[in-house]
């Protein structure tokens, strides 16, 4: 499997850990096992540029601009994938597992970069 995820402040550790069980190829991490949760985005989305390891993030408002100024600076990102709590709540820590694992299905073979995509 290709693609390669990291899910934000704002999703379980549950997710990764049930992403792991369902997928044991995917690479996918929580920034809650990591030492990145206090990096602001520009940064993330520059060391995760690096990892080539798409962002899973609820956070519709401000990464999007930050995205969009890379591709303005000639710079890449290795992909976003958008999970709007107003189309899944964020207790609803099943639904995002099923619509992630979908995503995997579709996508995990696939080069992210550049991309985004809305759950």
């Amino acid at each position: 499997m290709k693609i390669k995820l990291l899910l934000d402040v704002h999703i379980s550790t549950e997710v990764a850990a049930a992403l792991r069980r369902e997928f044991p190829g995917l690479d996918v991490k929580s920034i809650h096992e990591t030492d990145w949760a206090a990096l602001a985005d520009p940064v993330l989305l520059e060391l995760l540029d690096q990892e080539g390891r798409v962002l899973v993030i609820r956070d519709v408002n401000t990464v999007p601009g930050h995205c969009k100024a890379r591709l303005a600076a000639g710079k890449t990102f290795a992909g976003v994938i958008y999970a709007d709590s107003k189309k899944l709540r964020q207790a609803d820590q099943r639904g995002l597992i099923r619509r992630l694992g979908q995503v995997v299905e579709k996508y995990g073979d696939d080069d992210f970069t550049c991309r985004s995509g809305w759950l």
